[in-house]
């Protein structure tokens, strides 16, 4: 599946941030749209969301959901796809290797 369409979206803290956007990845890449009933505000949600999957060894082939934190605490998440992130952030969607990341986001966790 071509993931085109979602490189030419921008960053907007309240209605286009990377949750969103790994909702809309995730929904079209698998059909899944778990990532949706995730509230930003609501650190428990993603925890109850993501106790729904398996947690895998990454970086994978096939689409799984990536969490990570920033140098600053922040969570991240995106979409890791044929062993690439699939991300949105205040410079615009990437899909690049995870090394490019390797000093920006660390503990990522991988789920299916």
């Amino acid at each position: 599946m071509s993931i085109d369409a979602l490189l030419d979206q921008v960053y907007d803290r309240k209605t286009n941030n990377c949750l969103h956007f790994a909702a809309s990845a995730w929904q079209r890449l698998t059909g899944d749209s778990r990532l949706h009933s995730i509230r930003e505000a609501n650190v428990l949600g993603v925890k109850s969301v993501m106790r729904q999957f398996q947690k895998v060894a990454g970086p994978t082939v096939a689409p799984s959901v990536v969490l990570m934190e920033s140098a600053s605490g922040d969570v991240h998440i995106g979409v890791c796809m044929r062993r690439r992130l699939l991300h949105l952030c205040e410079r615009g969607a990437e899909f690049m290797p995870f090394e490019c990341y390797a000093g920006v986001y660390h503990g990522m966790r991988f789920y299916q």
